[in-house]
Parts: C-alpha cells; sequence; structure tokens
C-alpha cells in the first residue's frame, strides 16, 4: 500500500573503497546508521549517489544492497532518470520490482529543452510506471530551468507527479509559489544539503530530501517544526549552519568525509572527476565537525549521532 512521504529521507551516497570499488558493507552501514536516527525513507542512486559513474551491475548491486539492508522499515525512492525516456521506463520498471516506493526523476541534460517536450517527457513515464513519480527540479549540471507554472502543469497533467524535489535556489520562494500554484496539492521537499532547509519547512516543505551525514540534526528539526517548536527548529537550523555551508562547491565531499570521521563509511573517497578535500580542509572541517557537534549538545542536548554495530 502506498504510503505518504514526509519528513527526512537522506540521499545515500555511494561508499568506494580505496580502489575505488563501490564498498557494500559500508553501504549496508550507512543504511543502519540512518535508521537509527530515525529518517522517514531512503533515496538512492541521486546525484549524490555518484549515480553517473556507477556501471549497470553496480547500479544493481547498490539497489540489492539496500531493499536488503532496509527491509521494508520505511519507504526507498530510486532515482531513475536518464535522457531517453524508453531508458528512464525501464530504470523505473525495475526499482518497481524491487519494491520501491517512488522513483525520482529529474528532465533530461539538455538546458534548451522546451517546455511542451519536458512535459511530454514526463507524461510518457507517468503512463508507464506503477509508483509515485518525485519530479526533481534540478536545473545545475546542464539541466533545463523549470518555472512553477512548468511544475504545476507537469502536477496537473500527470497524475503519477506528486512529489516534487526542489533544488533550484534559491529555493523558499519557488517553494512558496509552487504550492500556490497547485493549490497546496504537490508535495514539495527541500534539498541542496540541508543549507536553506528551516526556510524551506516555514514555505511548506513537507521534509528535506539531502545527503546529511548528520541526520539526527535534521530529523530532530523537521519533527520540533511539526510539533510547533519553531523556536528549537530555527536553533537547530542556525547551530549547524557552518557545517552545512562548509565548501558548498565541495558539497559531495564534505559529506562523505564526515561520514568517515564518524565511522560510518571506511573512506571518503569519491570518483573523478570530482573534487576530494585537501589535508587543510580535512583539517578545517573536523574543527567545524567538532565545534557544531559541542554547541548543539549543551545549547539543545542533542548528542552527536555514531555509528553502532
Amino acid at each position: 500500500m502506498s504510503v505518504e512521504l514526509r519528513g527526512l529521507i537522506p540521499v545515500l551516497v555511494t561508499p568506494f573503497n580505496d580502489h575505488y570499488e563501490v564498498d557494500v558493507k559500508s553501504l549496508a552501514k550507512l543504511v543502519k546508521y540512518y535508521l537509527d536516527a530515525g529518517v522517514d525513507g531512503f533515496v538512492m542512486l541521486g546525484e549524490s549517489s555518484e549515480r553517473d559513474s556507477l556501471t549497470p551491475a553496480e547500479r544493481e548491486s547498490v539497489l540489492r544492497t539496500v531493499f536488503e539492508a532496509v527491509g521494508g522499515v520505511v519507504p526507498i525512492i530510486v532515482g531513475t532518470g536518464e535522457d531517453e525516456v524508453e531508458l528512464t521506463i525501464h530504470a523505473s520498471k525495475r526499482a518497481e520490482e524491487l519494491g520501491a516506493e517512488a522513483v525520482m526523476v529529474p528532465p533530461p541534460k539538455d538546458p534548451k529543452l522546451k517546455d511542451e517536450d519536458i512535459l511530454r517527457y514526463y507524461t510518457s513515464i507517468g503512463e508507464s510506471v506503477g509508483v509515485p513519480i518525485v519530479v526533481q527540479d534540478y536545473p545545475q549540471n546542464t539541466r533545463p530551468r523549470m518555472s512553477p507554472e512548468l511544475i504545476a502543469k507537469i502536477y496537473r497533467t500527470v497524475p503519477k507527479a506528486t512529489y516534487l524535489k526542489l533544488e533550484d535556489p534559491p529555493t523558499p520562494p519557488k517553494i512558496r509559489e509552487v504550492l500556490k500554484l497547485t493549490g497546496n496539492g504537490i508535495v514539495v521537499f527541500g534539498a541542496l544539503y540541508g543549507r536553506d532547509s528551516f526556510w524551506e519547512l516555514e514555505e511548506g516543505a513537507a521534509g528535506i530530501m539531502t545527503a546529511t551525514p548528520t541526520p539526527e540534526y535534521l530529523v530532530e528539526m523537521i519533527e520540533s517544526h511539526s510539533k510547533g517548536l519553531r523556536q528549537r527548529a530555527r536553533d537547530i537550523y542556525y547551530l549547524t549552519t557552518p557545517l552545512t555551508h562548509f565548501y558548498p562547491e565541495l558539497g559531495l565531499a564534505v559529506r562523505k568525509q564526515v561520514l568517515a570521521f564518524r565511522g560510518v563509511i571506511a573512506t571518503p573517497k569519491i570518483r573523478p572527476p570530482r573534487r576530494e578535500l585537501d589535508e587543510t580542509q580535512r583539517k578545517q572541517l573536523r574543527e567545524t565537525l567538532n565545534w557544531v557537534e559541542d554547541e548543539v549538545a549543551i545549547k539543545l542536548g542533542i548528542k552527536p549521532l555514531h555509528p553502532t554495530a
């Protein structure tokens, strides 16, 4: 039975060993780490999963590992977007077979793609899959920018397109406009590593989908906000800002390094051509992480999460 997706739904990074091979042991440990934090679901094979660098066999291995590790405890969303619609449909059907609760699909990588072509793309997918579609508004990385009007049209035209992961900065005002145009019908998630997460919630986001390495903070912030504890939610946001805004242009490297610092994944390796942190940046990040963990623990009583066996 379909469930409504809400709350913190982290995007899983793909751990690699020192030889840049997929580390399924670390991946399973990562899933448990997030479950211990109380997350509401998972996104796998998203941009932060280094999806485009994975072979078909590696993608299948990642899928099987995560579905087994999650064991149906929370819903799983699978990124299935390809530039060719038939490939997207094929990947989406495979995700359905494995038990995905939804599929996440950005527009094809063509910044000159017209609105009618984007609408046709989502219509074809919606007619071919049996699970909801998370429309990924991600104009970075040569993808087209989707206006709030186009997103609303997709929502009205494609019955399966019930969710939106909004990553087109500045995200809070665009969330407000999309919800207005859809009559609060589409369910919107904030993203971008949680950098504007509090303000996204303030504008009506149902949750956050991001590759956070410190899920305990976002879980508590979202829960506090939903309970009307606005000041506590805001305090969590402000105190964790030094971490979420640390070298934003190296966001994936930062997230993997924090997970490695905490002992969740074995290495912070990222496949080239993406850049890893240098030694100075790692020291700066270690200092920042220590400060955030201490401040949040002292002022708000939220202890840092560490992996369990």
